[in-house]
């Protein structure tokens, strides 16, 4: 024989009533805003950057701190910042937060690879991230006219001494053999 058994519920809170309680400590219901506003930062960030940077924190003043994969994020982040902060305020706003800045850091970024929104590891594939493995300064060859162009213009700076403009003679040098380099590149691949 099969003996039903009786419960009172009259004992039992809801789970609805004790998430109520646990939600009410006021430290955890910031976590709570700050943690539902972070899942939104794919929608601001869009789908260039969703996987190149990520919200690390938010201040209590209201200042978000973004890590980028890399300084080239963080500067075109940084570059439309005034429209990242109205669009992430949308998503803000109803939570009772206010977002009032944003800071964007590549050194913070702390490694190869991402979790996506459920904590699975992506691997990185950074589209800033260049092969760079066959690359050889000394095989680049710029036209005497743009080489001359730099020089003149890195003379021009007063305030450096001659051993500093050296430096940033042969920093845009370099640069421009990396640009060249990578241009013949795309264009052999395509």
């Amino acid at each position: 024989m099969k003996k039903d058994r009786e419960f009172f519920y009259t004992d039992f809170n809801t789970l609805g009533s004790v998430m109520n309680d646990i939600v009410q400590n006021s430290g955890l219901r910031y976590g709570v805003k700050k943690a539902t506003l972070f899942r939104f930062w794919n929608k601001v960030a869009g789908k260039k950057f969703e996987k190149y940077s990520r919200i690390e924190s938010l201040s209590r003043d209201g200042v978000l701190t973004v890590a980028c994969a890399n300084a080239s994020v963080s500067s075109e982040l940084l570059m439309f910042k005034q429209e990242i902060i109205k669009k992430i305020n949308t998503y803000a706003n109803p939570l009772n937060l206010q977002i009032n800045d944003i800071k964007f850091s590549h050194k913070i970024w702390n490694s190869s690879s991402c979790r996506d929104l459920n904590g699975n590891i992506e691997e990185e594939k950074n589209p800033y991230k260049y092969d760079l493995s066959g690359y050889n300064p000394d095989n680049i060859i710029l036209d005497k006219t743009d080489v001359e162009t730099v020089r003149a213009s890195v003379e021009t700076n007063k305030f450096a001494t001659q051993q500093q403009r050296e430096r940033m003679f042969n920093a845009i040098i370099n640069d421009l053999k990396v640009k060249k380099y990578l241009k013949d590149q795309f264009r052999n691949n395509s």
